[in-house]
C-alpha cells in the first residue's frame, strides 16, 4: 500500500500543480484535520440545485445534463465552469469562512440561505455562467444584428456582383448575423497556447495537467469552455458597442471632471520663448490651408498636439485627457483646469521645469451624472444578458449532475479574453454606395457622388474604431459635397475631429508607396481609366505578400467590370496610371500610452495624470465587469 501511495504522489507531482510535500518536521508539528462528517441532506427538488445533498462522486462525465437552444452540457464540462465559479468567488476574497482544503459539499454557505452547501452554491453560479454563454451563443447565431434605416440593399446586385468575391468578408450588413471579428477570432484559434501558458503560470507542466488538477477534468472539455465563455464575450461586446444613451444637459453642482488636451513643448538646451516660437512656426505651416475661425477648432489643437507635443502620454491621441480631476493634476495646471470661470475652447500656456504648457479646455462632466451613466449602461447591459438568457431557457437533470474534486486554481476572469486592444475594427470595413439608395449627400445622392464620403466612412470606421457608416458622415459632413463628388479637404479638416490624422497630402505615387510600406491606409482620387470612365475616390489598405494592393471600393459595379476584385488585390500599376491625389493617414490608435490599463505611463514621458483611463478601458472595464458579474 505505501509503494501504491508513494507512486501516485510521484506522479501527481511530475505533472504539475501538484501540492508541495510537507517537511518531516511539517508532518510532526502540524495536527491532521478532521473533516466535518455533515452533508446537505437532499430535498429531491428536480430543478434546484438542492436536489441532492452531494453531488461529488463517481459518474459518466459525457453525461449530458443542461441543454440550451441546441447546445448541451455534459459533466465533464459543467465541472470547468464549476471549479471557475469557485477559483472566482476565491480570488474576490468575499468569504473567511471558506475552506478551500476541505471538500465544500461538507462545508455550509453562510451567504445564500437558499443552498445548503458551497457545493451547492457555486453549482448555481456554474450552471448560470454557461446558461448565460449558451444564451448569448445560441443568440448571435439566429438573431440578425441590426442595420440603420438607411442601409437598404438590393439582393439581385448582391447576387449578380457580390457573391463570391473575398471582399465580402468585410462587407457591412453582407452576413446579417454576428461573427468574431480575425481580432477574436485569432483568439479563439490560440486557445490551446493560452491554457498552456496560463498553466505554466500556474505551476502545471500544460494544459492537460491544469484541466486535471484545478478543473478535475480532460483539455477538451476545458477549451469547450473556454470557447464557450469566450464567444459570448465577444458577442456581448458587439451588443454594447450599439448602446446608446440619452444625453442631458444639466447644471453641474458638486464635483466634476475636466476634459483638456495638452500640448507639451520642453525647454531643455532652449528658453520657453524659442520653444514656443519653433512651435508656432510649425503650427502655422500646418494649418495654412485652414481660415482663421477654423484655426479656432479643437480638432485643429488635437491635429497639433498629435505631432508636435512632447507629451508622449498623450500626444497619440491629440494630447485628449477626458475624465480628470483636480488632485490628478500639477497644481498650476490644476488650478486653471478648475477655475469657476473657464468654458470649453479657452485656452492658455504654462511655463513648468518641464517647459511650456499648452492647454485646451474641453468641458466639464459632474461625477454624480458620470456614475448616473454607468448605472444606466450596466443595467443596459444586463438586460442585454436577461433578455438572451429568457428566450433561450436551460433545462437542467440535476439527478445526473456529478462533480469531481480538484482545486480552485484559475477563474472565469482568467479565462476571459483580456480586451485590452479594444477593436471593433481590425481592418478596414466596406461600405458600398448602392446600399444608401435614398441617403443623400449635400445635394446629390450618396450611391452616384458619394465615394469619396463612403471612402471616408470607410477609413473613419477603422481608424476610430467607430461604427461611421456612410449616412452618418453625410449627416456629419454634407457641406463637402460638390457636383463632382466630395472636396479632398475633407480628410485634412475633419480626420482629428474623429480622433485620428492625416500624415500628408501628395500627387507623387512613390510618396504614397512609402506609406503604404510604413503600414498606413491611403485614400486615392482616381481618374478616368482602370477604375472609373469619371471620377472615383477608393481605399488602399496595404499591400499584400505579391506586391500589389488591397483596395476598397465603394462602388458595387466594379466587383464585375474590375476583374481583379476577385483577387482582392490590384497592381500598383492600376492605381497610378490615373490617379492624381493620395491622402495617407497615420496609425490606428488602439493603446494610450497615458492609459494605466492598455498603456504603460512609467515609459510615457510627461503624462499629467495618475490613475487614468482612456476614452476605450473605461468602457471596456465596466462592460467585463458586468459580464463577470452575470456569471454569477
Amino acid at each position: 500500500m505505501r509503494k501504491i501511495c508513494a507512486a501516485l504522489l510521484a506522479a501527481l507531482l511530475l505533472c504539475g500543480c501538484g501540492k508541495a510535500a510537507k517537511t518531516p518536521m511539517e508532518e510532526s508539528t502540524v495536527p491532521t484535520e478532521t473533516v466535518p462528517a455533515w452533508t446537505a441532506a437532499p430535498d429531491g427538488d428536480p430543478n434546484d440545485v438542492t436536489c441532492k445533498g452531494s453531488y461529488t462522486g463517481q459518474g459518466n462525465e459525457q453525461t449530458v445534463i443542461a441543454v440550451v437552444g441546441d447546445r448541451t452540457l455534459t459533466n465533464a464540462q459543467l465541472a470547468a465552469w464549476y471549479w471557475a465559479a469557485a477559483a472566482q468567488y476565491r480570488q474576490s476574497g468575499e468569504c473567511d469562512d471558506l475552506d478551500y482544503d476541505v471538500p465544500l459539499d461538507v462545508q455550509s454557505c453562510g451567504v445564500d440561505d437558499t443552498v445548503a452547501s458551497w457545493q451547492q452554491y457555486f453549482l448555481r453560479q456554474a450552471l448560470n455562467a454557461w446558461h448565460t454563454a449558451a444564451a448569448l451563443n445560441e443568440q448571435s447565431l439566429n438573431v440578425p444584428l441590426g442595420t440603420e434605416e438607411a442601409y437598404q440593399p438590393a439582393d439581385y446586385l448582391y447576387e449578380e456582383y457580390m457573391d463570391g468575391m473575398p471582399a465580402t468578408k468585410y462587407l457591412y450588413g453582407y452576413d446579417p448575423y454576428y461573427s468574431p471579428n480575425s481580432m477574436h477570432q485569432a483568439y479563439l484559434d490560440g486557445l490551446d497556447d493560452t491554457l498552456n501558458t496560463l498553466a505554466q503560470g500556474k505551476g502545471c507542466a500544460d494544459a492537460a495537467a491544469l484541466a486535471r488538477q484545478a478543473f478535475g477534468t480532460d483539455t477538451q472539455s476545458l477549451t469547450q469552455m473556454a470557447e464557450e465563455l469566450n464567444r459570448a464575450y465577444m458577442y456581448f461586446t458587439q451588443l454594447t458597442y450599439d448602446l446608446t444613451q440619452e444625453e442631458t444637459e444639466e447644471e453641474i453642482s458638486g464635483e466634476y471632471y475636466v476634459n483638456f488636451r495638452h500640448i507639451l513643448l520642453k525647454t531643455e538646451g532652449t528658453s520657453a520663448e524659442e520653444a514656443l516660437t519653433a512651435f508656432q512656426e510649425k503650427a502655422a505651416a500646418r494649418t495654412k490651408s485652414l481660415t482663421g475661425q477654423e484655426k479656432q477648432r479643437e480638432s485643429v489643437f488635437a491635429d497639433l498636439a498629435h505631432w508636435y507635443s512632447e507629451d508622449t502620454a498623450s500626444a497619440v491621441d491629440g494630447g485628449s485627457y477626458l475624465r480628470v480631476l483636480k488632485d490628478q493634476l500639477p497644481e498650476e495646471i490644476g488650478e486653471w483646469c478648475f477655475a469657476p470661470e473657464r468654458q470649453p475652447g479657452d485656452t492658455t500656456q504654462i511655463v513648468s521645469g518641464d517647459g511650456v504648457h499648452i492647454l485646451y479646455f474641453s468641458g466639464k462632466e459632474a461625477v454624480s451624472q458620470v456614475e448616473q451613466a454607468e448605472i444606466a449602461q450596466q443595467d443596459a447591459q444586463l438586460a442585454l444578458i436577461r433578455e438572451a438568457k429568457e428566450a433561450y431557457p436551460m433545462e437542467v437533470t440535476y439527478s445526473d449532475i456529478v462533480l469531481p474534486e480538484a482545486e480552485a486554481l484559475v477563474s472565469s476572469d482568467e479565462l476571459l479574453y483580456p480586451d485590452i486592444a479594444h477593436e471593433r475594427f481590425p481592418e478596414i470595413p466596406l461600405y458600398l454606395q448602392q446600399d444608401y439608395p435614398t441617403t443623400m449627400y449635400g445635394g446629390w445622392p450618396i450611391r452616384t457622388n458619394g465615394c469619396g464620403i463612403t471612402s471616408m466612412a470607410m477609413v473613419a470606421s477603422y481608424l476610430a474604431d467607430e461604427l461611421l457608416t456612410p449616412p452618418e458622415m453625410c449627416r456629419r459632413y454634407g457641406n463637402y459635397s460638390h457636383r463632382n463628388g466630395t472636396d479632398g479637404m475633407i480628410y485634412f479638416k475633419e480626420s482629428p475631429a474623429m480622433g485620428f490624422y492625416l500624415i500628408e497630402q501628395t500627387y507623387e505615387p512613390t510618396t504614397a508607396w512609402r506609406g503604404l510600406e510604413d503600414g498606413h491606409v491611403v485614400i486615392s482620387v482616381q481618374h478616368k481609366g482602370y477604375w472609373t470612365s469619371g471620377g472615383h475616390y477608393i481605399v488602399i489598405q496595404e499591400i499584400t505578400e505579391d506586391g500589389n494592393v488591397r483596395v476598397r471600393d465603394s462602388n458595387i459595379y466594379n466587383y464585375r467590370r474590375v476583374s481583379n476584385h476577385a483577387l482582392d488585390e490590384h497592381t500598383w500599376t492600376s492605381i497610378t496610371s490615373a490617379g492624381s491625389g493620395f491622402w495617407i493617414f497615420d496609425d490606428k490608435i488602439t493603446r494610450l500610452p497615458a492609459c494605466s490599463r492598455c498603456g504603460d505611463p512609467e515609459e510615457a514621458s510627461g503624462g499629467l495624470v495618475e490613475d487614468y483611463y482612456c476614452r476605450k478601458c473605461a468602457p471596456a472595464q465596466l462592460r467585463r465587469g458586468n459580464y463577470l458579474e452575470s456569471l454569477r
